[in-house]
């Protein structure tokens, strides 16, 4: 048992010894906090329970949209028809169930003065009792707001009460106006409501709004597919997610082939039920990220711990001669024991008060820059798993440090030690433990070096590549369409109307084109990345009357000024012209990726001039090829089939435009643009299409940052642990290299040799970390991780760690070989 005698003489030996105990209290602090901190990222990732009763019953349905050859088209699939009736028939292995569809735009607050944009979700009673909705005021939907009952009533969140209508209580009970619906709020949902983020932390709502009201309420066709839309089901305790699978599977099966029956080009595809527990489609793929995040900072810490191995042997060789005389003294084993675990249990303990502020500290960079990339950061602090976790892990260093140093501790040595007091005498650290040392820091910092720099040098291309089309001073507007309401419109009227709809869009971007800050100005659906990550799609066939030819493209509907407005780079053919966009002519633009595709199945010099086909309708003439975007998003990891057409406007409603260096457009300007053609049009929010591509590229900023910092550390680390052991067997040898150079040995004959005896415990570690980095990959292969393999990624680590070697032997010996030898001899 440690006594405060034992602790007071610790720290005053430590306070003797300032360096050594600031060096290992801050080399252990920093590496111990980073590890504290993933592991905690990690806990609450993978094993924290979530804030929802009985979890590991909560199920999220939806299903994959599978090709002829079973490979999935779209994963995440909704069919609401087909949802619509399960959830109405019974099941015996449901205890409750809820339909969820995400709004694809925000919705706009129509009764307030300044419009604001809010998120909304569409969905049925059963969410609010499977989540256990807090409310502030109010209640929750009822069975009366069911599917089909097509009552107007909305739940808002606290901060939207707070912000838009001054915490009113009263407002229950009021309407708040909705596009051309006025919806009666009849709850209020506390802030403290732990709201499912099944599509990532970045998307936070703030109204709930019965099912009915949905994009996909009226939706009766079992073919009909949604993204963004749930099955949300608990299940009975003594249900499991295979046997329910296995009842819901089926049927939703053979009510798509039944709706497919009459389409030729869906024929040959199914749906397949795909249901996740809900901690595993809040989490995604975040598992595999942070446990190599994790396993970074377990290595960081195993390097420190060399460096600190290094530091304890040689302080124990130091402290040699005052043990042997507590020793003479009568102090027995146990009592030296003692006194190196006091010591070091000091050190600890201030190292795991620097640890806990490190690991605050990483907490608030992860939520301040990785909080749209990450689940669950909003609940990182220290709890009591992560407090149990770092004293378990601190204790388990001290015992490790402290068998180490007894190892050091020879009892009968120590009792000689005291009789023999000349020269040379005094202990000295193995030269078999230096080398051990080296190598094992050589191993660590080349596992993590690779490791670190093959992720780096991929996220530093992706983010360095020219991503295919120009950003800067680029705009999207999202335009809200504050018209009343139309009556039941047939389908001529509703093309009608979409065709006015594009040329009273046509008339601003003519207004935008003569504003002295604008350089140009398209009407588009999209622009190559919209805020909010949506795009549109269009079908061809490649063949006409074949429906097996049949493809998808990502399709932008816009104008003359798209292509020269973004630079996308025509490749051959030419761009619209006035005239075709206008009359809506049956003409296309199609990226490269699109015209090899058609070239691998009909070769020919080129593609412009050859025909792409539709069910109905005349065909589209292919007039000209653009060069492929580089940015891979979270639908595709590779360039998808693109198609640029000069149609209606058939989703969304964006305005682009380019401003001249150094000018500025606001919106305040855009509205009056805007009202001199339709009143009833609004900028409801303007996006730089530079920030638009950054959301985009977050995962790869974030993965840079993390293995930058990862590299410098190692780095850093390693090269300290090895001057040190480099230093101290130096030290050990200065009257060895004093001799050498008294007898005519040249300094670089000196530095050529140790160069030569130090290469051998690196090139130990470089050859046993080979063989970890070989069975890494092996076991990698049989895995979904995947990662881009680099020359660089391999060549950086060895360079550095070369040229770290040859620095620190210089470093360690520089300070005997430059002065002549007499100095080494005499011991100065």
């Amino acid at each position: 048992m440690i006594t405060r005698h034992d602790l007071s003489a610790a720290c005053y030996a430590l306070s003797k010894a300032k360096g050594y105990a600031a060096t290992v209290v801050l080399t252990l602090g920093l590496t111990l906090g980073a590890l504290i901190a993933m592991f905690n990222l990690n806990y609450q990732i993978l094993a924290a329970p979530l804030p929802y009763p009985d979890e590991e019953q909560l199920i999220v349905g939806s299903t994959d949209w599978r090709d002829k050859d079973g490979t999935v088209l779209y994963s995440d699939m909704f069919a609401p028809a087909i949802m619509t009736r399960l959830y109405r028939q019974p099941s015996a292995q449901i205890s409750q169930q809820a339909l969820l569809g995400y709004s694809y735009t925000a919705l706009t607050l129509r009764d307030k003065a300044d419009t604001p944009k809010v998120q909304a979700v569409y969905t049925t009673p059963g969410y609010m009792q499977m989540y256990q909705m807090p409310l502030l005021h109010g209640r929750a939907f009822s069975a009366q707001e069911d599917i089909g009952s097509h009552q107007a009533v909305a739940i808002i969140s606290e901060h939207i009460w707070r912000t838009h209508y001054n915490a009113d209580p009263a407002l229950i009970g009021q309407t708040i106006q909705l596009g051309a619906t006025a919806f009666k709020v009849i709850g209020i949902a506390a802030s403290q409501f732990e709201e499912p983020h099944l599509l990532g932390p970045a998307r936070s709502n703030d109204l709930w709004l019965p099912w009915d009201f949905g994009p996909a309420a009226s939706t009766t066709e079992p073919s009909a597919l949604f993204g963004w839309h749930f099955y949300l089901v608990k299940l009975q305790p003594s249900a499991s997610m295979a046997t329910f699978s296995q009842e819901v599977g089926p049927q939703i099966q053979q009510q798509f082939q039944d709706g497919i029956a009459n389409i030729p080009t869906q024929q040959g595809r199914s749906l397949r039920f795909a249901p996740q527990s809900l901690r595993d489609s809040l989490n995604g793929d975040s598992g595999n990220k942070t446990f190599w995040m994790l396993a970074g900072s377990l290595l960081l810490l195993a390097i420190a711990s060399a460096n600190i191995s290094n530091l304890l042997l040689s302080r124990a060789a130091q402290n040699h001669r005052s043990m042997a005389i507590r020793a003479a003294l009568g102090a027995q084993r146990h009592h030296l024991r003692r006194i190196v675990f006091t010591e070091l249990c000091c050190l600890l303990s201030a190292a795991l008060l620097i640890a806990l502020l490190v690991a605050q500290g990483c907490y608030l960079l992860l939520q301040q820059y990785a909080g749209d990339a990450l689940p669950q950061l909003h609940l990182l602090t220290l709890n009591l798993p992560v407090l149990v976790f770092a004293v378990l892990v601190s204790s388990l260093l001290a015992l490790i440090f402290a068998t180490l140093i007894g190892r050091q501790l020879d009892y009968s040595r120590l009792q000689r030690g005291i009789q023999s007091s000349g020269k040379g005498q005094s202990a000295q650290v193995k030269s078999q433990t230096r080398q051990y040392l080296i190598g094992t820091q050589i191993l660590l910092a080349t596992l993590l070096l690779v490791c670190s720099a093959q992720v780096l040098v991929q996220s530093i291309y992706q983010l360095r590549q020219d991503i295919g089309f120009a950003t800067a001073n680029r705009f999207q507007v999202d335009i809200d369409n504050i018209s009343p309401p139309s009556t039941e419109q047939s389908a001529a009227q509703r093309q009608l109307a979409e065709r006015q709809r594009k040329t009273e869009l046509m008339q601003v971007r003519d207004l935008l084109q003569l504003h002295p800050a604008i350089a140009s100005a398209a009407v588009s659906n999209y622009p190559p990345v919209a805020f909010d990550g949506l795009y549109g799609s269009h079908s061809f066939l490649l063949q006409a009357g074949e429906t097996s030819s049949n493809v998808r493209t990502r399709a932008v509907t816009t104008d003359q000024y798209y292509l020269p407005m973004f630079a996308l780079r025509l490749l051959e053919g030419r761009n619209f012209v006035a005239q075709e966009v206008t009359a809506q002519s049956r003409v296309v633009i199609i990226n490269q990726t699109f015209a090899n595709a058609l070239l691998a199945k009909s070769p020919g010099d080129s593609v412009v001039g050859r025909q792409l086909h539709v069910n109905n309708g005349e065909p589209y003439e292919i007039i000209g090829v653009v060069a492929d975007l580089h940015l891979p998003d979270q639908y595709a990891a590779s360039e998808p089939l693109r198609s640029y057409l000069p149609s209606n406007l058939i989703q969304g409603t964006s305005l682009l435009y380019q401003l001249k260096p150094g000018m500025q457009l606001t919106k305040t300007e855009l509205n009056q643009l805007m009202s001199q053609v339709s009143p009833y049009y609004r900028a409801a929010n303007v996006y730089n299409i530079a920030d638009n591509v950054d959301r985009v590229l977050l995962s790869n900023y974030l993965a840079a940052a993390v293995t930058a910092a990862l590299v410098l550390l190692s780095f850093v680390l390693a090269a300290i642990g090895i001057y040190g052991v480099l230093h101290y067997n130096v030290q050990m040898r200065r009257f060895e290299l004093g001799v050498r150079m008294a007898i005519g040995a040249r300094p670089s004959t000196i530095l050529r040799q140790l160069l030569g005896e130090n290469l051998k415990p690196v090139l130990a570690g470089l050859a046993l970390a080979a063989t970890g980095l070989v069975a890494l990959w092996l076991a990698m292969q049989k895995t979904t991780f995947t990662i881009a393999l680099s020359s660089g990624g391999f060549a950086l680590p060895l360079l550095l760690i070369v040229l770290m070697t040859v620095l620190t032997t210089l470093l360690s010996v520089w300070s005997i070989i430059r002065k002549p030898a007499i100095y080494a001899l005499q011991g100065r």
